[in-house]
């Protein structure tokens, strides 16, 4: 397969990872006691610190040698490139992904005809919005004009009175979605089993309470294409109160109706597109998921330095960056933070559900027994078990350089502010709200209200940052409390970060740098991005009279 972005080089940028490993450095000149981390100096588990004392990474150490040991690790752990020609992905010229990619920016497959699948997921928008929380439906302008082709920041939800955003949680990137296989969304609600049967909000249960395999897709459906059954039946996504009454697969049938001119208010060339597409012009949803998971399994982009480093090329990460992957990759026994606990793998993207108490200020999302809460508990709400409380899977850091902000509710809009996480959760959160004495809002300029989605929302309503998100603190905290109390085996979790790396600022810059490295140059690039795009050039080919033709708050074309 040939990827877009060969040949190209930029600057690559990227975003952290958490850990998941335990002990003290090896006799690498770390102390492992002393620094006012873990057990050995009386830092209890419950004080935002890690278990196990260990002393400060050295920064300048992890240069010397850099190369030398770069190559050792990677022999040692046998990391290869990333090989897609196994992974039997399409290219976006192949008619499905065509017709997915017109299926992707049409907005008659949302309910209320105001939204569709681009409306957060744009490709010059990182493969997201670039909003801490999206806005699917009804959406307006700071005038109050309805602005459905307006994407990204000055994008404003007409469903709250201070507009404040209805989606939950910050939309993920759909770059190198075909390279995951095994759970999809913050939650992986859509999950591939092992007998890889395909679970999904759809599934039946059986009699112990477990999901079984959604019996509507279709023998070989694959993961993209089950993914994409579900936003469609989001009230805040796409839905709107479109045939609220009807289960899921009675909405998808109504929303056929308007691409397979049975409907004489929704007359297209449609048809003809599922003919070029699957031979015949019969039009079902299981077809509309499928284009659209061959679409959005188009999207590779994984030419990167990091990349050009596997194969061979020793001058395509700088001395920063090198030092930075020994950071990331070793065990914090082994010197290192431990980030590839979690974000493992050539996709760098979780094996499983992880708490890490990021920030919670977003709609709540409580489980099957708490309909009124004002947390998102993450895995809980699938499984229904406690101890997944707040876990959330770990996105891939492939591009994450143009995906900020990060984290399921968007709360940090810099990397740093990320690994500073990792380190610190309590003192994260502290800074975050620019809280003094468990007061936040106390110490001047906050963070939280520095990103650029809430610095609007506040211009726009003429409201005190406080005042739009009064319990944005308490909520955070409450997570932060939820991680310390399984820290100390007060409650029970799956999979919380069990220790925190001692960063120093220059440690955290070479971990960033490193990540930086995993940025394709194509994702920041609009021609390059130009055959996954329908804007005003193509709008004329487009099947119906109601593509999102996507631009900025200024009017310039995404």
């Amino acid at each position: 397969m040939i990827l877009p972005s060969q040949a190209q080089e930029a600057p690559p940028r990227g975003g952290p990872g958490a850990d998941g490993q335990r002990g003290a450095p090896a006799n690498d000149g770390q102390a492992r006691n002393g620094d006012g981390q873990g057990r050995g100096d009386g830092q209890g588990r419950g004080n935002g610190q890690g278990r196990g004392g260990r002393g400060a990474i050295d920064a300048d150490a992890n240069l010397v040698n850099a190369e030398e040991n770069l190559q050792a690790l990677i022999a040692e752990r046998d990391l290869s490139p990333i090989d897609v020609d196994d992974l039997d992905l399409p290219d976006i010229t192949d008619e499905r992904a065509q017709l997915g990619k017109q299926l992707f920016f049409a907005k008659n497959l949302g309910g209320e005809n105001s939204s569709a699948c681009v409306s957060c997921h744009h490709p010059t928008l990182g493969g997201g919005d670039n909003l801490s929380l999206s806005v699917g439906v009804d959406a307006v302008n700071e005038l109050d004009i309805s602005s459905h082709d307006l994407l990204g920041l000055g994008r404003f939800n007409d469903l709250d009175a201070n507009n404040l955003p209805a989606v939950p949680r910050n939309a993920p990137t759909v770059f190198n979605l075909g390279l995951n296989n095994r759970r999809m969304f913050w939650d992986s609600r859509v999950e591939r089993r092992r007998n890889q049967g395909i679970v999904t909000p759809d599934s039946p249960l059986d009699e112990d309470g477990n999901r079984l395999a959604d019996p509507n897709l279709p023998a070989g459906t694959t993961l993209a294409a089950a993914q994409a059954r579900f936003p469609v039946t989001s009230a805040e996504e796409m839905r709107g109160e479109f045939a609220a009454e009807d289960d899921n697969q009675a909405l998808r049938a109504l929303l056929t109706t308007r691409f397979d001119n049975s409907d004489g208010d929704y007359v297209s060339n449609w048809p003809a597109l599922f003919s070029q597409a699957y031979g015949d012009n019969e039009v079902t949803f299981d077809r509309i998921a499928d284009a659209l998971g061959e679409y959005e399994r188009s999207m590779v982009f994984v030419n990167n330095p990091w990349q050009a480093y596997l194969n061979g090329d020793s001058d395509a990460l700088t001395d920063q960056q090198k030092a930075g992957a020994l950071v990331f990759f070793r065990s914090r026994r082994d010197g290192g933070a431990g980030c590839a606990g979690c974000h493992r793998n050539d996709t760098f993207s979780g094996g499983g559900h992880r708490l890490v108490a990021f920030p919670q200020f977003g709609p709540g999302k409580g489980n099957a027994s708490t309909t009124d809460t004002p947390h998102d508990f993450g895995r809980e709400n699938v499984t229904g078990d406690v101890e997944d409380r707040m876990h959330f899977r770990p996105p891939t850091l492939l591009n994450i350089a143009v995906t900020s902000p990060y984290g399921h509710t968007g709360a940090f809009q810099t990397l740093e502010e990320v690994v500073a996480h990792y380190g610190n959760p309590r003192e994260s959160i502290d800074t975050l709200f620019a809280a003094q004495g468990n007061e936040a809002f106390a110490g001047g300029e906050a963070p939280f209200c520095q990103l650029p989605q809430i610095a609007d929302l506040m211009q726009k309503n003429n409201q005190t940052c406080e005042s739009l998100y009064p319990d944005a603190y308490t909520n955070s905290i409450a997570a932060v409390e939820h991680l310390e109390a399984a820290r100390n085996d007060e409650v029970a979790a799956s999979g919380p970060l069990r220790g925190s790396p001692n960063l120093s600022d220059e440690v955290v810059a070479q971990v960033v740098a490193f990540l930086n490295a995993l940025t394709d140059p194509c994702v920041e690039d609009r021609t390059c991005l130009a055959p996954w795009i329908v804007d005003e050039t193509n709008q004329a080919e487009f099947p119906d009279d109601s593509p999102v033709i996507a631009h900025d708050r200024d009017n310039n074309v995404l």
